[in-house]
Protein backbone atom coordinates (compact mmCIF):
# COMPACT_ATOMS: atom_id res chain seq x y z
CA UNK A 1 0.00 0.00 0.00
CA UNK A 2 2.74 2.51 1.23
CA UNK A 3 4.80 1.56 -2.29
CA UNK A 4 1.45 2.62 -4.15
CA UNK A 5 0.87 5.83 -2.38
CA UNK A 6 4.81 6.63 -3.39
CA UNK A 7 4.15 5.73 -7.18
CA UNK A 8 1.11 7.77 -6.87
CA UNK A 9 2.66 11.43 -5.69
CA UNK A 10 5.43 10.62 -7.91
CA UNK A 11 2.94 10.39 -10.85
CA UNK A 12 1.30 13.38 -9.98
CA UNK A 13 4.71 15.46 -9.06
CA UNK A 14 5.98 14.51 -12.65
CA UNK A 15 2.15 15.75 -14.45
CA UNK A 16 2.32 18.91 -12.62
CA UNK A 17 5.83 19.59 -13.33
CA UNK A 18 5.58 18.42 -16.88
CA UNK A 19 2.66 20.41 -17.20
CA UNK A 20 3.72 23.72 -15.50
CA UNK A 21 6.75 23.35 -18.61
CA UNK A 22 4.83 23.09 -21.67
CA UNK A 23 2.48 25.47 -20.66
CA UNK A 24 -1.04 23.05 -19.07
CA UNK A 25 -2.60 20.28 -20.65
CA UNK A 26 -2.21 21.61 -24.64
CA UNK A 27 1.37 19.99 -25.48
CA UNK A 28 2.50 23.40 -26.57
CA UNK A 29 4.70 26.00 -24.76
CA UNK A 30 2.67 28.62 -23.62
CA UNK A 31 4.95 31.42 -23.92
CA UNK A 32 6.98 32.60 -26.99
CA UNK A 33 9.84 30.65 -29.29
CA UNK A 34 12.69 32.58 -30.90
CA UNK A 35 15.34 30.75 -33.24
CA UNK A 36 18.72 31.79 -32.12
CA UNK A 37 22.12 31.38 -33.34
CA UNK A 38 25.56 31.93 -31.67
CA UNK A 39 29.61 30.72 -30.58
CA UNK A 40 29.44 28.82 -27.00
CA UNK A 41 31.30 30.80 -24.96
CA UNK A 42 31.65 28.34 -21.20
CA UNK A 43 29.26 25.65 -20.38
CA UNK A 44 28.51 25.33 -16.91
CA UNK A 45 26.70 21.80 -16.61
CA UNK A 46 26.42 21.40 -12.78
CA UNK A 47 23.96 24.73 -13.08
CA UNK A 48 21.93 23.70 -16.77
CA UNK A 49 24.41 27.11 -18.20
CA UNK A 50 25.99 27.58 -21.30
CA UNK A 51 27.21 31.16 -21.86
CA UNK A 52 26.66 32.18 -26.09
CA UNK A 53 28.19 35.07 -27.73
CA UNK A 54 24.74 35.08 -30.10
CA UNK A 55 23.27 36.97 -32.77
CA UNK A 56 20.29 38.74 -32.65
CA UNK A 57 17.15 37.41 -31.89
CA UNK A 58 14.58 38.70 -34.36
CA UNK A 59 11.91 40.41 -31.97
CA UNK A 60 13.42 39.96 -29.13
CA UNK A 61 16.41 41.15 -28.18
CA UNK A 62 20.12 42.44 -30.54
CA UNK A 63 23.09 40.21 -30.26
CA UNK A 64 25.17 39.87 -27.00
CA UNK A 65 27.60 37.80 -24.53
CA UNK A 66 25.20 36.35 -22.27
CA UNK A 67 23.84 33.12 -19.71
CA UNK A 68 21.35 30.96 -20.86
CA UNK A 69 19.65 27.98 -18.76
CA UNK A 70 18.82 24.99 -20.53
CA UNK A 71 15.67 23.27 -19.91
CA UNK A 72 17.51 19.84 -20.14
CA UNK A 73 21.31 18.96 -19.54
CA UNK A 74 21.44 16.42 -22.54
CA UNK A 75 20.85 19.30 -24.58
CA UNK A 76 24.81 20.36 -23.43
CA UNK A 77 25.69 16.62 -24.81
CA UNK A 78 28.91 17.26 -27.09
CA UNK A 79 29.30 20.83 -27.08
CA UNK A 80 31.91 22.66 -26.28
CA UNK A 81 33.45 26.64 -25.73
CA UNK A 82 34.39 27.49 -29.68
CA UNK A 83 31.49 25.23 -31.32
CA UNK A 84 29.05 27.31 -33.37
CA UNK A 85 25.33 26.38 -32.05
CA UNK A 86 21.58 26.55 -33.29
CA UNK A 87 18.60 26.16 -31.24
CA UNK A 88 14.96 27.43 -29.79
CA UNK A 89 15.08 30.00 -26.96
CA UNK A 90 11.28 29.35 -24.97
CA UNK A 91 10.30 33.32 -23.24
CA UNK A 92 7.44 32.78 -20.49
CA UNK A 93 7.25 36.20 -19.60
CA UNK A 94 10.78 37.09 -17.01
CA UNK A 95 11.96 33.05 -17.92
CA UNK A 96 14.10 31.96 -20.48
CA UNK A 97 15.77 28.77 -21.32
CA UNK A 98 17.03 26.70 -24.26
CA UNK A 99 14.76 24.01 -25.43
CA UNK A 100 17.12 22.54 -28.20
CA UNK A 101 20.35 23.27 -28.96
CA UNK A 102 22.74 21.48 -31.84
CA UNK A 103 26.37 22.49 -32.89
CA UNK A 104 26.26 24.10 -36.56
CA UNK A 105 29.00 21.23 -38.47
CA UNK A 106 31.45 22.81 -39.47
CA UNK A 107 32.48 23.34 -43.20
CA UNK A 108 34.49 20.76 -44.69
CA UNK A 109 37.50 22.05 -46.80
CA UNK A 110 36.90 21.92 -50.62
CA UNK A 111 38.75 19.06 -52.42
CA UNK A 112 41.46 20.78 -54.56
Amino acid sequence: MRAELVRTIAAVALVLVLGGAVGGCSGMPSGKLYPIRGEVVSITAARNEIVLHHEAIAGFMQGMTMPFPVANRDLLEGIEPGDRVEGVLLVEGARYALVSLAEIPKPTPAAE
